[in-house]
């Protein structure tokens, strides 16, 4: 791992020499008294692990933990870390809990809504501050008093790495780190980020769409005068982008099923190249990955 200073970028075995590692509760200065008054969030997704993490890059993560299928935040405050990668955790903020839930229906179950208030506490480090800890249990919710049978007591988790910058989803990254949920891609597009804008905008190629729900796989193209950006234009706006076999599966589930696909790009063009070529380079990664014969392909 490496740490930020805020001047230069520091090997983490550099940063234990030079410092002890800060644990979260100095990092959030809580007394050992006051442990008992808070729970942490492991803010996890179910099939897609970082979902939580492409809601905060949108700027939804507030609201989508707000609301809970149970009553999971009977305690006055609420430490929320959400999945980053294996073992390391985002740090999105410390919330007070204001009173008791409502109860709600959302998305046709019931569910309880909580009035989550964000405290001021280390607000500067949301969404910059990362943390080590190998969760080696399946609740979500545990007290900042547990100490688990395997691996550290929540009390001793310890910072990773500091960013300088906030994460976001406003900087595009390099074509071979999109892996992005149909909310996302909604967002930029209809945001039109600048940096994604341009990229998109610049090449032709070859993407691929996962349906999460079954893994099923859709390989499409972008050629002639049509660059990846003004096709994913399309998809942003329908979720089906005009494709047939698409189409059917949104008439079939309704129209947010297109919440369960995922877009990647599997190999990109210059815009000087041809047609063909790039029709060629669709068909070969359709061979590949057999999605004719096992995917959303019919040609």
């Amino acid at each position: 791992f490496w740490v930020h200073d805020g001047h230069s970028c520091i090997k983490r075995n550099e940063y234990e020499e030079g410092n002890s590692m800060i644990k979260l509760v100095d990092f959030l200065n809580i007394e050992d008294c006051d442990l008992a008054k808070y729970k942490i969030h492991f803010a996890i997704g179910t099939k897609d692990k970082n979902e939580p993490y492409q809601i905060f890059l949108t700027g939804g993560f507030d609201e989508w933990q707000s609301i809970q299928t149970n009553k999971n935040f009977n305690l006055d405050y609420v430490v929320s870390l959400v999945y980053y990668k294996k073992n390391i955790w985002m740090f999105a903020g410390v919330f007070k809990v204001n009173g008791e839930p409502c109860e709600i229906e959302y998305k046709g179950k019931q569910h309880w809504k909580y009035n989550l208030e964000k405290t001021d506490v280390q607000r500067d480090m949301i969404g910059k501050c990362f943390f080590e800890y190998k969760k080696e249990f399946r609740a979500s919710y545990p007290t900042m008093t547990l100490k688990p049978k395997n691996g550290a007591a929540l009390s001793d988790i310890q910072i990773a790495f500091i960013n300088e910058k906030r994460a976001t989803i406003n900087d595009f990254d390099g074509f071979d780190k999109i892996n992005i949920p149909y909310s996302t891609l909604k967002y930029i597009v209809d945001n039109n980020l600048p940096s994604w804008k341009t990229a998109l905008s610049n090449v032709k190629g070859v993407y691929i769409i996962v349906d999460t729900k079954n893994g099923k796989q859709y390989v499409g193209s972008a050629y002639g005068n049509e660059c990846i950006w003004q096709r994913w234009q399309a998809y942003a706006k329908t979720g089906h982008g005009g494709n047939a076999e698409l189409k059917k599966i949104l008439e079939q589930h309704g129209e947010d099923y297109k919440n369960n696909f995922k877009y990647s790009i599997l190999e990109v063009c210059n815009l000087n190249l041809g047609n063909d070529y790039v029709i060629a380079r669709e068909s070969y990664w359709k061979e590949v990955l057999m999605t004719r014969e096992y995917g959303l392909n019919k040609n």
